[in-house]
């Protein structure tokens, strides 16, 4: 009886995941991405890019479909693409979306060489790093019990401030504003929690927790990177609201969480490369992606969105325990005094 509560804390300890997410097949991922580079909105490298990515998830068992529409300004076919898969005992909690954009800034306007700032971002970091962890994400993750998750990668995100572009915000998150605009009310009642990753891949990843986000969600991820050792990456410190693909979920009343580097250690906004040239897959780190793939895994594979999550239960079973033991002990004792007593 006395060693009761700490079997039951070794037990929690014991139930924590063998996690499986694998640097090198994400990288992989991303060298397919940068084969296709720049994949920009309504481009071919876009649609091959679509193909890639739909046999990839297909041979993980995702169902696929890709969402497509007509974009008015400017006229151009854009496309989301939405995996699904539900847990073998069925979706009865709700749905999950992991999601990121997928295309890349048709204009590298921060690039150092002026003569360059009309070219187009290879988009390696800012939209690949992304796609990729939830690529390697959808091989290995045990969907959590009861729930559906969507992968969702999103066009035209980063689009915004360039002249033509309208729509989303200010031509910002075009792909996603599109895609909650055109939620079904039963599918936007069942999503408990939307996760987008965005600009994953820097060396030295420094990620502060965005200021928009779901607090309570947001410092569990953050609490979990920590123990998986990753708290110079992953810093307990809240950093600005960020206009990205979380923002159509948050205004419809949906949850959610967007994992971005707001500014890099060596002081850039974003990153160095951020809107250059040179965001190319030579300044892209598989250790980074390895860190926020890592720590999705953990997080979704011991997900607590419910009020009465596991760690309320160990604690109601350690007092429960604490509880008996000292009834026992008190019974015990007494049947001492009595015995004695006679």
């Amino acid at each position: 009886m006395i060693l009761l509560p700490l079997q039951l804390q070794n037990l929690y300890a014991s139930n924590q995941p063998d996690l499986e997410f694998d640097k090198s097949l994400a990288f992989e991922h991303l060298e397919k991405y940068d084969q296709l580079s720049p994949l920009l909105p309504g481009s071919e490298k876009s649609q091959d890019f679509l193909k890639y990515t739909k046999k990839t998830l297909e041979n993980s068992l995702w169902t696929v479909e890709i969402q497509s529409w007509e974009h008015a300004s400017p006229q151009v076919t854009l496309n989301n693409l939405i995996a699904r898969k539900a847990s073998q005992e069925g979706n009865s909690k709700g749905i999950i979306i992991l999601g990121a954009h997928y295309d890349a800034r048709i204009w590298a306007d921060k690039d150092p060489e002026v003569n360059k700032r009309k070219d187009p971002v290879p988009g390696i970091n800012d939209g690949g790093s992304g796609v990729v962890v939830l690529l390697e994400l959808a091989r290995i993750l045990s969907i959590p019990e009861g729930y559906e998750v969507w992968i969702i990668l999103f066009d035209a995100e980063d689009q915004g401030g360039i002249s033509g572009w309208k729509g989303g915000q200010s031509g910002w998150i075009i792909g996603s504003t599109y895609f909650v605009k055109n939620l079904s009310d039963s599918d936007k009642n069942r999503m408990k929690l939307v996760l987008i990753l965005d600009i994953v891949g820097d060396y030295n990843l420094n990620l502060h927790k965005e200021r928009s986000s779901d607090t309570q969600q947001t410092n569990k991820i953050w609490e979990l990177a920590n123990e998986l050792g990753y708290d110079e990456n992953f810093l307990d410190q809240t950093g600005s609201s960020i206009i990205d693909d979380h923002r159509p979920f948050i205004d419809a009343g949906i949850p959610a969480v967007d994992i971005i580097q707001q500014r890099s250690k060596d002081g850039y906004d974003f990153f160095r490369w951020h809107h250059t040239t040179n965001d190319t897959i030579e300044n892209v780190d598989r250790e980074s992606l390895s860190k926020v793939g890592r720590t999705m895994e953990y997080y979704l594979e011991t997900l607590e969105l419910d009020p009465m999550s596991s760690k309320l239960i160990l604690s109601f079973l350690i007092v429960s325990g604490v509880i008996v033991l000292s009834i026992t002990l008190v019974f015990v004792f007494r049947k001492k005094i009595v015995q004695k007593n006679v």
